[in-house]
């Protein structure tokens, strides 16, 4: 595990987009906005090859236009929040996410940050994720159509002291 370079781009666009839409979208755009404001953009590397990445936000990112993390700066103070966890295939199963989650759990901590949240998918549902967080000891504390149309997604918090 390390920090995210421009480097990776490529690897990590391609890795985002393959995890869609279980998580959003993410171009070269996008990919140089979190590498520059995101104080937390960690990739894990195996056998030289990206297979995995994480992108976590503060209160601090109020440029960020996304509607889920507004939903949190609007209920919290200091925060840490996931953006996104993307990780290949071929890494799944392999404790990846976990060691991604503990790593910036461990950063939150150490920054004074009470709570760590995200959002996970349920239209369409992405149960995967959802045991995933609540087995991490997320709690979920509510649910959003944040841009309307079809789409639905369950708000998660951990309480971190």
């Amino acid at each position: 595990m390390r920090d995210a370079t421009a480097a990776d781009r490529a690897a990590c666009v391609a890795i985002n987009k393959a995890c869609m839409p279980e998580v959003g979208s993410m171009d070269d755009e996008k990919f140089g906005f979190f590498l520059e404001v995101s104080p937390f953009f960690k990739v894990v590397e195996i056998d030289g090859e990206v297979t995995g990445l994480l992108v976590g936000l503060t209160e601090n990112e109020t440029d960020y236009p996304s509607l889920n993390y507004k939903w949190f700066l609007e209920r919290h103070g200091p925060f840490a929040y996931i953006d996104r966890i993307a990780l290949s295939e071929a890494c799944r199963g392999m404790g990846v996410g976990v060691g991604l989650y503990n790593e910036f759990e461990a950063w939150a901590r150490s920054h004074a940050k009470p709570v760590m949240s995200a959002e996970v998918n349920t239209v369409p549902d992405n149960p995967r994720s959802h045991r995933f967080h609540q087995v991490f000891g997320f709690v979920e504390v509510g649910r959003e159509q944040p841009y309307g149309g079809d789409e639905e997604v369950a708000m998660y918090d951990k309480v971190l002291v």
